[in-house]
């Protein structure tokens, strides 16, 4: 017997099946098997893609291992083909990405044995389903949500429109775009009497989570690949879990960056989710706070409807945006970063609850200037900011990490910083100051995020992503610094919108008392939209302006890096496919219509392949990538 296999490769030219002997010392080798194969001189890994009873033309070297169980279904190698063409990757690289690392131990467990959990037969009326969601499970929807509890998600809504999915068969996919909200998913489950899947005992639900060891981890995923655990919650690699019989796929907080896998081909959630429901039978929800121009694209174009939420504004919470006027008014008190009409009302509310105020910025302070005159501080290495985690930290390049300790400025030779900017750190250290006597608890990255509801008082100093939720919901939110970033390229409205709405829906309804202060230079239409709690106005607005100028998602873009002579080889080409092509100084972008694109990134990637094997310089695609965002 024949096994064709792909290698584990870095070259695209060697991104293609190559022929092996199965001998009897592999055992039952079946189509993904993972094997080690001689290559090159030396041994590497590889997939089984295909099994032939056919004899091979050529002489072929045999497998020298294989794994006891597939590490991947045939459904599975399938998707990965056609997230690899449609991304212009290679089928390693894809596979690399679905796939988690292999454990001994679960291989030898009696898989063979276990069979699909069984689910409690639902209500036949709609239960405890809201009557917009009702049709949820088995349509392709897009849905801006206002708050349905102080969870910061519908995790509930989530859990009951998959399990309506999959009730008597078929498997339904839960979408996260971080651990804690798919540990409210997780908790919605339980909720409904779910047990999260595990070796020893089974249970319903299998968890996909980066943090667990690799046995666990392995475990959940095998047992997701054989319908084992009908129902999967996971983080970004969730949208790729081959499963048997997929029936309905959700993705939270659509929107999200997190959303976007940083290693190539770069696959994004929301994309490969709307793939894989383009198949009969199969229902896709893309839900959020805010939605993105990406998701309405898919309702403008007819693959999906909008969900309908009636709207109940007793249910949010009082959403301020004080104007330059009212500023104004307060003297120079109104300008600093946390005016006394904010400040009051927050610190009363502490006796009601605990409260919570939001920094976009990470760490001690944006940067560091010169204390005497004011100048910038610059690495003397590289030209990069200077930074520093506390004020007697020693000071470090925030791009090449050099340590600073004998910095002084060039203009005045003064050798003494001051912050620049708010960090989350440097803020919670005035709060302190200004509120004595109140318990405050920092969560960030560098501080350490805290566990939702592990906060019962005082003052919560957060990052956006960090904020726990807390039972009952804060009394009152404040969100200072609060800014549209240019930086976020196309989308960068909707972006602001979503992250402020995400940390207000954490906050008590209005009806008890639930208030928001953001602090901050917003444009108008935007401030609108969050006061109004409208999570797809500025999404249908971006998406108009994107149509009307051409931007995708009215059309794909493409990003090209690479030497002068390849993205000259690849202009051509990507002009013969009747696309618009932009070149600058390190590479080009091509923009061409939904229809043309997926042939120019088949030219493209053929011409990468050739590249390869002719050991020219690399040529690299990023496609649907963002124009304008920072790299």
């Amino acid at each position: 017997m024949i096994a064709r296999v792909i290698i584990d490769s870095p070259l695209p030219h060697l991104d293609r099946l190559f022929d092996y002997d199965v001998p009897e010392s592999c055992g039952d080798v079946q189509v993904g098997s993972h094997v080690r194969v001689r290559f090159a001189g030396r041994l590497v890994s590889g997939i089984v893609c295909d099994l032939s009873g056919e004899p091979s033309e050529f002489k072929v070297s045999p497998l020298r291992q294989a794994s006891i169980i597939p590490v991947v279904s045939p459904q599975g190698i399938a998707l990965a083909r056609e997230i690899a063409r449609r991304y212009g990757g290679g089928l390693w690289d894809t596979l690399r990405l679905m796939v988690p690392p292999r454990s001994a131990a679960v291989e030898r467990q009696p898989w063979a044995d276990r069979t699909r959990a069984v689910l409690g037969t639902p209500d036949p009326s709609n239960g405890d389903v809201p009557d917009y969601l009702a049709e949820a499970h088995h349509r392709r929807g897009v849905w801006a949500v206002a708050p349905l509890s102080p969870l910061g998600l519908p995790a509930d809504e989530l859990v009951r429109i998959a399990l309506r999915a999959i009730a008597t068969s078929g498997s339904a996919i839960l979408v996260a775009p971080d651990a804690r909200a798919a540990g409210a998913l997780m908790a919605a489950a339980e909720r409904r009497g779910l047990r999260r899947w595990n070796a020893r005992s089974g249970g319903e639900v299998a968890v996909l989570d980066a943090d667990d060891g690799a046995a666990v981890r392995f475990g959940a995923y095998q047992a997701a690949m054989r319908g084992v655990a009908p129902l999967v919650i996971g983080t970004r690699p969730a949208a790729w879990q081959p499963v048997p019989e997929l029936r309905f796929i959700a993705v939270w907080d659509e929107a999200s960056p997190t959303l976007q896998d940083p290693r190539s081909p770069y696959p994004h959630a929301r994309t490969v989710a709307a793939m894989r429901a383009q198949a009969p039978g199969i229902g896709l929800l893309l839900a959020g706070h805010a939605v993105s121009a990406d998701a309405l694209a898919l309702v403008e174009h007819g693959f999906a409807t909008r969900v309908e939420q009636p709207r109940q504004r007793d249910g949010v919470p009082v959403i301020e945006v004080p104007s330059d006027e009212r500023r104004e008014r307060e003297g120079g008190a109104g300008r600093h970063w946390m005016p006394p009409h904010v400040w009051r009302p927050l610190l009363a509310a502490v006796a009601d609850g605990p409260v919570a105020v939001l920094v976009p910025q990470g760490g001690y302070a944006q940067g560091l200037a010169c204390a005497r005159c004011g100048t910038w501080a610059e690495c003397q290495t590289c030209g990069g900011d200077l930074t520093a985690s506390g004020p007697r930290e020693t000071p470090t390049c925030r791009d090449c990490a050099t340590p600073a300790p004998q910095w002084h400025c060039p203009e005045c030779r003064g050798y003494r910083f001051r912050p620049v900017g708010l960090g989350v750190e440097r803020l919670a250290e005035q709060l302190a100051r200004m509120a004595d006597g109140v318990p405050v608890t920092v969560s960030s990255a560098s501080a350490g995020v805290v566990a939702d509801h592990a906060v019962q008082a005082g003052i919560v100093v957060a990052t956006p992503a960090a904020l726990p939720a807390v039972a009952g919901g804060y009394a009152q939110l404040a969100i200072v610094g609060a800014r549209v970033s240019l930086a976020d390229g196309l989308g960068a409205e909707v972006g602001t919108v979503r992250r402020w709405l995400n940390a207000a829906s954490l906050v008590r309804a209005r009806s008890l008392g639930g208030r928001v202060h953001i602090v901050g230079e917003l444009p108008s239409h935007v401030r609108t939209a969050i006061v109004a709690w409208d999570g797809a106005a500025l999404g249908d607005a971006d998406l108009a302006q994107r149509i009307e100028l051409s931007l995708p998602p009215q059309r794909r873009a493409l990003r090209i890096d690479g030497d002068r002579g390849g993205i000259e080889d690849a202009t051509r080409i990507a002009l013969a496919g009747a696309a618009d092509v932009a070149p600058d100084a390190e590479g080009a972008w091509v923009l061409a219509s939904r229809g043309a694109m997926q042939g120019v990134v088949d030219a493209l990637r053929s011409i990468v392949v050739q590249r390869s094997a002719a050991g020219e310089s690399p040529l690299y695609l990023r496609v649907d990538a963002v124009p304008g965002a920072a790299s």
